[in-house]
């Protein structure tokens, strides 16, 4: 039987006589929609060393599935995750069997529910009951976890951040894991990951987009904290696409031109900009829609934007975004929190975005040991 618990430690027990000797090395991994990302990162002193890193284009792996079957993360077949994972494992020298899994944003689910100020024992009894209405499984379908955020004894409020993964997710990590030999160490919702790698030390109050291949999710943070989780089922590849069928081109020519030009405000860029700018546009409309409702019921309103995810590499992304939105936007940094040889510097600060959630699961395995 294995101890689920999103928010304070996603532990698998597991025999340790206390004289073995446990490597302090561990990999993230990330598997997404298009790709699957790996970081390993080991332990010296306090500090995080960078061992390697690696990332693989799932596509291919899963080709041959059935149409009915290629509808997201739980319908893929265990052994094309595996054929997947054995190739980036290998072809990234991962050396270490100690991982760490993240839990897509879309088979996991956060929100900020409000209580009645109530003990502990209360609120142990109260979340299961009062998850019914947000969760749209069984509830016994489901592990939970939940942290109370803040207490007001005025109000008689308290607010609480709820976190379910279906139990069928857990199940499917721990079969590919055994399959690959893994020790698997923790799995972790990928939004904790995110705010682990990027925001560990920061105080403010801070909007995180994480771009991906088909969806984009939205994390405020506040003091470290999760205060507001939303999903969008909208993302990069959809840039992508339409740029290729205006263009006339191959959608590999599209994402190198999302690259290239992306939001560029020379007038030879004109025509790609005029495809992609609409698309961004309507995602900005969604998220900027949910920053509002955030920031009329919170004390404390968002201050910065983070973008991370493979869609952050959009050329012109940042100076766009911090201008609609009125607010500080930079790139998401997670190798800033590594120690790594200084020529390495610049291809970790381009590919970091994309990076981001692979390095925030292995740090969580670096902070506890």
């Amino acid at each position: 039987m294995i101890n689920v618990s999103f928010l304070k430690k996603i532990q698998f027990p597991k025999l340790d006589l206390g004289f073995a000797f446990r490597p302090a090395s561990f990999v993230g991994i990330d598997i997404g929609s298009e790709s699957v990302k790996v970081v390993q990162l080991h332990r010296e002193h306090e500090r995080a060393l960078l061992e390697t890193y690696g990332e693989l284009k799932a596509e291919r792996y899963f080709q041959k599935e059935a149409v009915a079957t290629r509808a997201g993360f739980l319908t893929h077949l265990d052994q094309n995750f595996v054929d997947l994972l054995a190739d980036v494992l290998r072809e990234a020298n991962v050396t270490t069997k100690r991982a760490v899994f993240s839990i897509p944003a879309t088979s996991g689910f956060l929100t900020v529910i409000a209580f009645p100020l109530m003990d502990s024992k209360e609120l142990g009894a109260a979340v299961p009951f009062e998850a019914k209405r947000y969760i749209p499984i069984p509830i016994q379908e489901v592990a939970l976890d939940w942290q109370i955020l803040e207490a007001d004894d005025i109000t008689k409020r308290m607010m609480v951040l709820l976190a379910a993964v279906p139990r069928e997710v857990v199940s499917k990590y721990e079969r590919i894991a055994e399959l690959l030999k893994l020790d698997l160490e923790a799995v972790e919702i990928e939004s904790f990951s995110l705010v682990r790698s990027l925001l560990s030390s920061d105080r403010g109050v801070t909007a995180v987009i994480n771009w991906g291949a088909l969806v984009t999710t939205i994390t405020v943070v506040d003091q470290r904290q999760i205060r507001m989780n939303h999903n969008f089922g909208r993302g990069s590849r959809e840039i992508t696409l339409t740029l290729a069928r205006s263009l006339g081109v191959a959608p590999e020519r599209a994402e190198a031109l999302k690259r290239s030009v992306g939001l560029s405000d020379k007038p030879e860029d004109r025509e790609v900009v005029s495809v992609i700018a609409p698309v961004v546009d309507t995602i900005l409309i969604d998220l900027e829609r949910v920053m509002m409702a955030y920031n009329r019921s919170a004390r404390r309103k968002i201050e910065k934007v983070v973008l991370s995810g493979g869609g952050a590499g959009l050329a012109g992304l940042v100076s766009y975004v911090s201008k609609r939105l009125g607010l500080e936007t930079i790139l998401a940094n997670p190798f800033a929190r590594t120690i790594f040889p200084p020529f390495l510097q610049p291809l970790l600060k381009e590919i970091g975005p994309n990076f981001a959630v692979a390095v925030g699961l292995a740090l969580r395995q670096i902070a506890s040991t």
